[in-house]
């Protein structure tokens, strides 16, 4: 059955590719949903819909005698050819980005950027509704929500981590307003394989200690500014925690974000921050969504977990991008210690990278990033065993052959150091290096 397996994903990736070749002499200015644009006329487009497809699979191996390579960052977990993501999205206009499908229609886009595009004076209602189906699944489930478990057993799962309305309100000097599942405003790093601002197949180590959605509501308002001070904007919201829908604890978590851009848009920096409760909010099965972080109280405590972010973005010249960003996290300890992985004592980490994307030629990207996670106590799951600190760093070369495919050749390299575990390659190794492929289709 793994054979069978390993030969539908390769010749998977086969079509993939061969889609991709042909379809470049078609159209160099190819948008997202094009193949259901060209299916059903205009249609979709006419009402400012648009349904979006993209698939991203990966080749990886690493340099030790285990298949195992979490945790690193990456999305995938063992070596091998891996279909990570096959999605597809329905939307609606504002509903549809960080894709660019569409154009941005207002002077704030929830998540992403307030804009010096004039304010709107009418509402406008947007909409997303997207399915992933993949090894990716198993990082963006929902608990009380994608608990299904036709494919526990498999590596490729299914999830729907996302379900929102996207309202754009006249007021202030525009507005916004989230209702639903959403990937999360914290970390740079929103879900998308393709789109901006992904510049690695892998994924930060940051990612690994925030949440990737939640469900409630996001509101951001754009504050009036003089043109010579920039853009700003702030956010607030009300959600079911971490990756949660089922709300276990029966708690709320709040969400707060301020936005600021400069007048020409070449720099910017976000503040992000989410405070909740961290008791008993993790899935009760692996893969079932949930947090990272297991804290349990005898008597139903509450337990404090808050989670921040800063993100410096400067874009240098038209070829050269730069992004630090900083990250910081705690959580209350319990007073139940099920297994090594449970929280007893109060906890802090705290992290941060360094990355630069560099054109060499149109369509063509180098990319680098450098990182470093401080986690002491090992309060994170994935490094039950292996407190320390943990370094790391990334370079690819991002190909853009057409409008339909993606090429990424990377390599990364991590370092442990701590007292505990190694932490790589299943505890075996303190050092690991990846090499992979990634290809990314759109359509």
């Amino acid at each position: 059955m793994n054979r069978l397996n390993l030969v539908i994903k390769k010749l998977f990736l086969l079509s993939v590719l061969m889609y991709a070749f042909a379809a470049q002499s078609n159209d160099d200015n190819y948008a997202p949903g094009s193949l259901a644009d060209f299916l059903l006329g205009d249609t979709l487009k006419g009402n400012d819909l648009a349904l979006i497809g993209w698939a991203s699979s990966t080749l990886v191996f690493n340099d030790d005698k285990s298949d195992g390579i979490l945790p690193n960052g990456a999305l995938s977990t063992d070596e091998g050819l891996h279909l990570n993501q096959l999605a597809l999205m329905f939307c609606k206009g504002d509903g549809c980005l960080p894709t660019t499908k569409f154009s941005p229609k207002h002077n704030l886009l929830s998540r992403i950027t307030p804009t010096p595009a004039p304010k709107s004076e009418s509402l406008d209602i947007g909409f997303n509704l997207l399915a992933v189906y993949g090894s990716d699944s198993q990082f963006l489930r929902i608990s009380g929500f994608d608990d299904f478990d036709f494919d526990d057993d498999k590596d490729e799962k299914l999830s729907i981590p996302q379900w929102y309305l996207d309202v754009y309100l006249p007021y202030f000097d525009g507005m916004n307003i989230m209702l639903g599942s959403f990937m999360s405003p914290l970390a740079r790093e929103i879900g998308y394989p393709f789109a901006p601002p992904r510049w690695f197949a892998t994924s930060s180590y940051e990612l690994l200690y925030s949440p990737v959605k939640h469900v409630g509501a996001l509101v951001s308002v754009k504050i009036p500014t003089d043109k010579q001070f920039g853009l700003l904007s702030i956010e607030g919201g009300i959600t079911t925690g971490w990756n949660n829908l089922s709300n276990r604890n029966g708690s709320l978590a709040y969400l707060a974000g301020l936005r600021y851009r400069t007048s020409d848009m070449t720099s910017g920096i976000d503040i992000e921050l989410m405070l909740g409760n961290g008791e008993d909010d993790f899935a009760e099965a692996p893969a079932k969504g949930g947090s990272q972080f297991f804290a349990l109280s005898s008597r139903g405590k509450r337990l404090d977990r808050i989670a921040a972010n800063i993100t410096l973005m400067h874009q240098v010249s038209p070829d050269l991008e730069t992004i630090l960003e900083l990250f910081y996290g705690s959580q209350e300890g319990g007073d139940i210690a099920a297994g090594p992985q449970f929280i007893t004592e109060d906890v802090h980490w705290y992290g941060a990278f360094v990355a630069l994307r560099y054109q060499l030629q149109p369509g063509i990207f180098i990319n680098g990033r450098t990182e470093w996670v401080n986690d002491k106590k090992a309060a994170n799951a994935l490094f039950a065993g292996s407190p320390g600190n943990t370094y790391a760093v990334t370079a690819n070369i991002d190909w853009q052959l057409n409008a339909y495919l993606n090429v990424i050749t990377e390599v990364k390299y991590d370092i442990y150091r701590g007292n505990g575990l190694p932490l790589f390659a299943n505890k075996t190794e303190n050092n690991q290096l990846l090499g992979l492929v990634n290809f990314i289709i759109k359509f």
